[in-house]
C-alpha cells in the first residue's frame, strides 16, 4: 500500500469511527454518514470492510451490549437538570427515617440494619444500572442472537454475500441501540421515581429516597409536607427491610424475569419481510433492519403463567408495603390523604410499570394491587407474626385466587393451625 492509500485509509476510518460514535450516542443511523463513508453502492467491497470495521468496533464491551454505554446515556439525562442544594429537605428525609424506624418496629418483625442513603438522580442510576443490566441482558442478548443468526439468510442474495461477514456487527449494533434505548428510559426513571425500591425490587441494600424528586413532589400540595415524606420513608424502609429479612425473595423474583425474558425471540418473519424491501443503493433502507430489533414474537402459553407470577409477585410485594406503612403510619393526621396522593402517584408515573414495561412489556393491574392490599390487611387481623410467616417460603405465599378472595388464604392459615394442634396433641399423648 503506497504512503497515499494509507493515509486515505486512516482518514477513512477516523472518519468511521467518528460515525459509528454519533450512531451510538443518538441509537440511530446516519444514512447520509453512511453513504458518504462507505460509498454505498458505487464500492459493495469498501461496504463490506466498513461493517468489518464497525463490528470490531462494537467489540470493546464484554457480551453483545456496552452497558458502560447505556449508563453514560442515562447519567447524561439524570444530571441535566440535577440540583444539589436541598439541606433542609436532607435533614427532614433523615428525620422521617428515624421516625418510619421505630413506628416500623411496631407493626412487622421484619427489619433492617442498613443506614438510610439520600440519594441524588444520578447516584440512582449508578446503584439501578447493575439490576436493569441483570434483568434485561436477556432480552438484548435474544434480540443480537436472533439478529446475527438469522440476519443474512433473510436477506437477498447478493446483499447477503457482502454483509455476511458483518451479521455479527449487525445483531451487536441492536443490542447496542436497545441498551441505549434503555439507558434513555433510565435517566428519564431518575427525574421521577421517588426512592430506590419504587419498581418493586432494591437497587442497593440501603434504603433511600431521591431528595430532589420528593421535594419536586410535594412542592404544590396541600397535605403537611412533612407527613408525606415520614410515610414516604415509612413505606421505603418497609420494603427494604422485607428483602433483608428473606433473602430469597430478590433471587426469586430476578430470576423470574430473566427466565422470562430469555424466552422471548426476534419476530424473524417481520424481519424477512423488512430486509426485502432493503435497497442496495438506498441507506435509508438500513435503518429498517435496526428498528426490526424491536420486532419479538408472540409470547407462548408458558410466557404469558410466567408473567402472571411475576406480577402477582410484585403485587404481593407493593401490597404488602402498602398495608404496612398504612398502618405504622396511622398516627399521622391525614394519613388517608398521605396514602391516596402515593398511590395516585404511582398510578400515574410509577417507576414499576414504565420499567417492566420496557423490559417485558408487562401492564402491571394497579387493580391486583389493590386486591393484594386489602388481603394483606385481612390477614394482619390474625396478627402481625402469622401474616409476615407467609413470607418465610415462596411456595407460602397468597395465589392470585387468594389475593382476590381472601378468605381462602384465611382458611389455609386457620387449617395450618389446626394441623399444628392436632400434631402438638399427638406428640404429648406419646
Amino acid at each position: 500500500m503506497s504512503e497515499e492509500d494509507s493515509e486515505k485509509d486512516h482518514s477513512g476510518r477516523e472518519e468511521l469511527e467518528e460515525m459509528v460514535r454519533k450512531m451510538l450516542s443518538s441509537g440511530q443511523i446516519d444514512p447520509e454518514a453512511l453513504s458518504k463513508v462507505a460509498g454505498l453502492g458505487a464500492n459493495p467491497a469498501m461496504m463490506g470492510q466498513m461493517f468489518s470495521q464497525l463490528r470490531n468496533l462494537m467489540s470493546d464491551s464484554e457480551g453483545p451490549i456496552n452497558w458502560k454505554m447505556a449508563e453514560n446515556q442515562a447519567m447524561e439525562l439524570a444530571k441535566k437538570d440535577e440540583s444539589k442544594n436541598l439541606g433542609n429537605l436532607e435533614t427532614e428525609i433523615s428525620n422521617a427515617f428515624e421516625i418510619a424506624r421505630l413506628w416500623l418496629s411496631e407493626v412487622t418483625q421484619f427489619s433492617t440494619s442498613e443506614q438510610p442513603k439520600l440519594l441524588r438522580r444520578s447516584v440512582w442510576v449508578q446503584d439501578a444500572m447493575p439490576l436493569f443490566a441483570e434483568l434485561s441482558e436477556p432480552v438484548a442478548s435474544s434480540m443480537a442472537k436472533a439478529l446475527s443468526e438469522n440476519i443474512v439468510e433473510a436477506m437477498p442474495e447478493e446483499l447477503a454475500n457482502l454483509l455476511g461477514p458483518a451479521s455479527k456487527f449487525i445483531g451487536n449494533a441492536g443490542a447496542a441501540i436497545f441498551a441505549m434505548q434503555l439507558g434513555q428510559a433510565m435517566g428519564k426513571l431518575s427525574t421521577q421515581t421517588l426512592s430506590a425500591t419504587e419498581i418493586g425490587i432494591p437497587i442497593s441494600s440501603r434504603p433511600g429516597l431521591i431528595t430532589q424528586n420528593v421535594g419536586e413532589f410535594i412542592k404544590d400540595i396541600e397535605t403537611p409536607k412533612s407527613e408525606i415524606v415520614i410515610y414516604l420513608a415509612i413505606r421505603e424502609l418497609a420494603i427494604s427491610s422485607l428483602y433483608a429479612s428473606n433473602r430469597w425473595l430478590r433471587d426469586q423474583i430476578t430470576t423470574q424475569v430473566r427466565e422470562f425474558a430469555s424466552g422471548l425471540r426476534v419476530e424473524i418473519s417481520g424481519i424477512q419481510e423488512m430486509v426485502e424491501q432493503i435497497d442496495p443503493q438506498d441507506p435509508e433502507s438500513m435503518n429498517r433492519v435496526m428498528e426490526a430489533t424491536a420486532m419479538m414474537s408472540q409470547r407462548t402459553e408458558d410466557q404469558e403463567t410466567a408473567l402472571v407470577r411475576i406480577e402477582t409477585m410484585l403485587a404481593l410485594i407493593d401490597g404488602w408495603a402498602d398495608a404496612i406503612a398504612e398502618e405504622a403510619g396511622k398516627r399521622l393526621p391525614t394519613i388517608s390523604s398521605v396514602v391516596e396522593l402515593a398511590s395516585r402517584k404511582r398510578a400515574t408515573e410509577g417507576a414499576a410499570e414504565k420499567t417492566f414495561a420496557i423490559l417485558l412489556g408487562l401492564e402491571l393491574q394497579p387493580r391486583l394491587r389493590r386486591e393484594a392490599k386489602a388481603m394483606w390487611q385481612e390477614v394482619t387481623k390474625l396478627g402481625g407474626q402469622k401474616r409476615d410467616q407467609l413470607w418465610s417460603h415462596p411456595d407460602q405465599l397468597p395465589s392470585v385466587e387468594e389475593i382476590s378472595n381472601p378468605s381462602l388464604v384465611l382458611a389455609r392459615l386457620e387449617r395450618s393451625d389446626d394441623d399444628f394442634d392436632e400434631g402438638l396433641r399427638k406428640l404429648l399423648d406419646n
